[in-house]
């Protein structure tokens, strides 16, 4: 008989919880994708669509991906529980996400909650309201967080890894006779086997956040958007037409390079060294722009003006957000290239070494 596997019960509840998510994922953005269909129906007081046809397909084509994803979870969960390896890297993608996402979420909505009052009448007690909807997000980004984190550190641990990534055990010998009838002894082999070359596992993780990239922006790229939102070059806005396609080549960039980088290729760890410089120098010239609020809340106004359930006066037309936006995206890009020079060394180890092996 073969070995059986060893009993991890982490691993397995953590299987769970991700089919849980990814069920919970795809239902909901079922019941959002239903409830974008009936919204042509809803009019306003005024006689006027209460989501505009280029809101709604907005909406409708991302939450589709958004369900693409959260099925694809699922998948996640079940090679967790048959110890698939690309489920362990998937998974830690996945939680890396939730834990950044939520940790940027969490601070973010407090701080449009902190500045809602002050763009309220007067007369209007909105403290009670916005405290709990305070601990709404807390909840409701807090689960994602602690399950990412929880996450990120279970599947790196060495013993779990190892249960991931340990070979396939063979079948033994079929049992020899002696003439008597009774079984001789079982012969023996000590085999050692070198590890395969493999990406340094924070890289084959922003492997996966590039590649997930590359999908987000060809969306934003093809899906059509209520506005023309401006795209900032080193403080140069582009419309909708050139800003298209520099996100298109941004995500070609992003998605190729991703997938070189999972297949230990030098060149892509360069040039997406490369890229990030440039992302990082392109918020601070954008932050430093004078034309950068303005541009961005006059399409922000016109957005709103398309939607009569927006309020007209909202944090997010503030010159704060739009820049406190481009202070977070700097942060990360800047947490990118850090992890990116300090694997640098073991990721041209083991792209070295995957080189010999073809050789």
């Amino acid at each position: 008989m073969l070995p059986k596997q060893e009993s991890l019960p982490a691993v397995t509840t953590a299987a769970i919880v991700a089919i849980i998510f990814g069920t919970l994922g795809v239902l909901g953005g079922l019941l959002l994708e239903v409830s974008v269909l009936l919204i042509p129906d809803v009019r306003t007081p005024a006689g006027s669509p209460a989501m505009p046809p280029g809101t709604e397909s907005m909406v409708g084509i991302v939450w589709l991906f958004f369900i693409a994803v959260a099925a694809f979870g699922i998948f996640v969960g079940v090679g967790i529980i048959r110890r698939r390896n690309w489920a362990r890297i998937s998974i830690l993608v996945w939680g890396g996400f939730m834990a950044v996402v939520s940790a940027i979420t969490i601070p973010m909505l407090f701080f449009i909650f902190s500045s809602m009052p002050a763009m309220m009448p007067k007369d209007a007690d909105a403290a009670p309201i916005l405290g709990v909807m305070k601990w709404i997000t807390v909840l409701f980004y807090g689960i994602p967080l602690g399950v990412g984190i929880w996450w990120l550190v279970l599947f790196t641990r060495p013993r779990v890894s190892a249960a991931f990534t340990a070979p396939v055990a063979l079948a033994p010998y079929p049992p020899v006779m002696d003439v008597s009838g009774f079984p001789l002894p079982q012969p023996t082999a000590n085999v050692s086997v070198a590890p395969k070359p493999a990406c340094p596992l924070p890289l084959a993780i922003l492997a996966g956040f590039m590649i997930f990239g590359a999908v987000c922006l060809a969306l934003f790229a093809f899906v059509p958007l209520p506005s023309d939102v401006p795209f900032f070059f080193f403080g140069q806005a582009f419309g909708r037409g050139a800003g298209r396609i520099i996100l298109i080549l941004f995500g070609i960039i992003s998605g190729v390079t991703g997938i070189g980088i999972f297949k230990l290729k030098p060149w892509a760890l360069y040039t997406q060294i490369a890229f990030q410089c440039v992302g990082l120098l392109n918020c601070i010239v954008t932050f430093l722009s004078p034309s950068y609020a303005p541009a961005m809340r006059a399409a922000m106004e016109k957005m709103y003006s398309q939607n009569p359930a927006l309020i007209g006066s909202s944090p997010f037309l503030s010159d704060t957000y739009f820049r406190s936006g481009l202070i977070l995206a700097a942060v990360f890009v800047g947490a990118i290239l850090a992890v990116l020079l300090w694997q640098r060394s073991r990721f041209l180890a083991q792209a070295a070494a995957a080189t010999a092996a073809r050789a």
